[in-house]
């Protein structure tokens, strides 16, 4: 099991360095780092914020006790919406702030505040972004009442802000989070979200489809085995079709298209899906969105991610090609010069071509060749696009020998082999396109036998 630490003790170490070994906060947090990774924690679940000044502990929790009087007596008016307001301006100031806040119960207040709050709009909608603020980074808080209050603020008729407000609460809760993500699936937010799907506003719709990914992540290195693939499964089987559909109604707004396909490929973690989105129209969508957006990289590597996905299934896969999806990545990789593009784009192309002669004919046909040999030479320090670019190259040929000396003509025996010296990492990939290529290339045999005869025992 890996070795973790709490956002409290890492904050505390900072701390001690400051005080202890007079560093200036900078010096202190980079120590902080490397003491930790020399001990083999992992730190990616916590916050490397520097804090700008000592905090002022006294101040934190003087604003807590506050609001605690306030809910004593059930007594709440301009002093409570300025108390909020400070816990939340000291919560935005960093991890170290939300950290003691939480500590000292800042947590259990706010939702007090929020029960007894139910008619005062303004109110209510601050506590929430104060409950946003002290979250953040710090999802450890959430309990079944906080579960109670998201999934009673989702209703249809509950005021937009309000909703938005509380599904970007879900979310934060759910990163780095297994349990809340489970508290929350479990607790059928699902059904609520589904409801609010085609009539949501722009807004409201990527809130929800930001969420829909917090929930199917798996970043909780707490957790041994989490439930990532269910909870996609689970919502895909509810919502695959919805959301195929909505990008039609969207295919003019930038974001919003870009949200709907990333989270469909999110969802396509079973074969059936892949099939399930290319039966509603997923192709036609979106050949019209990358014709639309042809200058964007962002929705083209989004689509560049969702052909990919889509082509897991071998059926969709050669509907894919044939539908005349080959000049559209093409003239994608060609117009955006970019190496995240390029490591997308290529990637597609080998998926769409592995074990599929019948697709590298129509790409090779339609100039793949050339754009994957210019796309690798424009990025030779990017490991990814060699990376990516390999196996393109290798998935096109292996079952298409013709093209191999197109290929050479091209250059691509020179390039895969000054990849192969520059990135060790890559060095299977790269020789595996050599050797379909039909170029020289050292193999070396990974395991061999020693010749000699097994012994077995008497029975």
């Amino acid at each position: 099991m890996v070795r973790i630490i709490s956002q409290e003790t890492f904050n505390d170490a900072v701390r001690e360095n400051v005080d202890v070994l007079g560093m200036t906060f900078e010096e202190a947090l980079e120590e902080t780092i490397k003491q930790f990774e020399a001990q083999s924690v992992d730190l990616s679940n916590i916050s490397k914020e520097v804090m700008c000044e000592p905090i002022n502990e006294k101040l934190v929790i003087d604003v807590i006790k506050k609001m605690e009087e306030f809910n004593k007596e059930k007594n709440h008016n301009d002093d409570t919406i300025n108390t909020l307001n400070l816990l939340k301006e000291y919560c935005d100031k960093g991890i170290e702030y939300k950290v003691l806040a939480g500590k000292h119960g800042a947590y259990p207040q706010i939702l007090t505040t929020l029960e007894n709050c139910e008619d005062d709009k303004s109110l209510k909608l601050l506590c929430l972004k104060t409950m946003n603020a002290l979250m953040t980074k710090q999802p450890d808080l959430l309990d079944n009442k906080g579960v109670e209050i998201i999934l009673e603020n989702l209703e249809p008729n509950t005021d937009s802000e309000i909703i938005n407000v509380c599904l970007k609460w879900a979310k934060e809760c759910c990163i780095y989070h297994e349990m809340n993500r489970q508290m929350l699936f479990n607790a059928n937010i699902l059904s609520k979200l589904k409801i609010m799907l085609e009539g949501a506003s722009n807004d409201m719709l990527r809130n929800i489809l930001s969420l829909f990914r917090a929930l199917v992540l798996d970043d909780d290195v707490r957790v041994e085995f989490g439930k990532a693939h269910d909870h996609a499964k689970g919502i895909a089987c509810e919502t695959l079709p919805i959301l195929t559909d909505l990008i039609k109604k969207y295919r003019t707004d930038e974001n919003v298209v870009s949200d709907l396909i990333l989270t469909i490929s999110t969802l396509l973690v079973r074969h059936e899906f892949c099939k399930q989105v290319t039966e509603v129209g997923a192709l036609d969508s979106i050949q019209q969105v990358m014709t639309e957006f042809s200058q964007s990289e962002k929705i083209n590597r989004q689509c560049f991610k969702l052909l990919k996905a889509l082509a897991g299934n071998d059926d969709c896969k050669v509907q894919i090609v044939s539908k005349g999806i080959a000049p559209l990545i093409s003239s994608a990789l060609n117009n955006i010069k970019s190496a995240a593009i390029a490591s997308a784009g290529l990637g597609c192309i080998a998926a769409l071509c592995l074990r599929c002669p019948e697709n590298s004919k129509v790409m090779f046909e339609s100039g793949i060749p050339e754009v994957i040999i210019q796309n690798m030479k424009n990025f030779p320090n990017e490991r990814s696009v060699q990376k990516t670019g390999s196996w393109a190259i290798r998935n096109m040929v292996s079952r298409s020998k013709y093209q191999c000396s197109h290929f050479i003509e091209l250059g691509a025996e020179e390039i895969l082999k000054a990849a192969f010296e520059k990135f060790k990492e890559c060095n299977y990939d790269v020789k595996a396109a050599l050797r379909d290529l039909g170029c020289e290339v050292q193999l070396k045999e990974e395991w061999t036998g020693k010749g000699g005869l097994l012994n077995h025992p008497q029975c």
